[in-house]
């Protein structure tokens, strides 16, 4: 049930070459600066306090492609909660908090109750409640300060890449020129030779606010690759949420090695 994705890099040169490479700027998207950039970011960021919505999930690596059905539940800052199924068959719930991780899976009988290793097992990658959120949502998975980031135009919109760079991970970004809605972002660990990266398919607006339509991720690492496909029907906003979770007594505890 593994809802996100893996991926691997074929080596950390195509780390610098995919993030920096440049495109002719487009005479319809305005010269801003870093700072002005980053300042519509942040005025145009979502302002709702709970999503609620269906999902349909498309996994698919070298060995298989599957097809999976969920139900989203977000109360921003807090919590995500997840109900996956297949073909209608109930598989695993999900509970994440800032500082936990439960999970059960209804078709082993397993569960986990403890700390992010499992996230980061599932998605080959360190990752925090926050940058979470910030993929399902539309929003930047880091926080976007003009000192931390050079930016340039792109025919597609604008840039936001490290700085510095940072031999652990490096976060690139591209917000959309009109909206200032996140295009895509990448996470790349050259050492790691691993690569994230998240591309936003559209968004739909609901209550005044843009909510993505469409989300494609891919994760590269060495020599494996992993796309996930995630679309969004449904969605509801700021409404009192339930999240129900209970792990069946006779179910069996499972343990990550980190």
């Amino acid at each position: 049930m593994r809802f996100l994705f893996y991926i691997t890099i074929v080596c950390s040169v195509l780390v610098g070459c995919k993030a920096s490479k440049k495109a002719a700027a487009n005479g319809n998207t305005e010269k801003l600066k870093t700072a002005e950039i980053i300042s519509n970011y942040h005025k145009k960021n979502n302002s709702y306090t709970s999503l609620k919505a269906a999902l349909t999930i498309n996994l698919k690596t070298a060995e298989k492609e599957e097809k999976f059905t969920a139900n989203l539940r977000i109360l921003k800052n807090e919590k995500i909660w997840l109900s996956i199924g297949k073909m209608g068959i109930p598989g695993a719930k999900i509970l994440i908090s800032p500082n936990a991780v439960k999970y059960y899976n209804k078709i082993d009988n397993t569960y986990f109750d403890g700390d992010y290793s499992i996230i980061n097992s599932w998605l080959k990658t360190d990752i925090t409640f926050m940058q979470l959120q910030g993929i399902l949502l539309g929003e930047a998975m880091y926080t976007l300060e003009p000192t931390q980031y050079d930016s340039e135009v792109l025919e597609n919109g604008y840039l936001l890449r490290p700085e510095q760079l940072n031999s652990l991970a490096e976060h690139y970004i591209t917000l959309n020129p009109g909206n200032f809605k996140v295009k895509s972002q990448e996470i790349a660990q050259p050492k790691a030779y691993r690569i994230l990266t998240v591309d936003y398919k559209g968004y739909q607006e609901v209550d005044n606010q843009l909510i993505p339509m469409l989300v494609n991720l891919l994760m590269v690492e060495k020599t494996s690759e992993t796309q996930i496909d995630i679309s969004y029907r449904n969605v509801s906003l700021n409404q009192d949420l339930r999240f129900p979770f209970k792990i069946p007594n006779n179910y069996k505890e499972i343990s990550i090695e980190n």
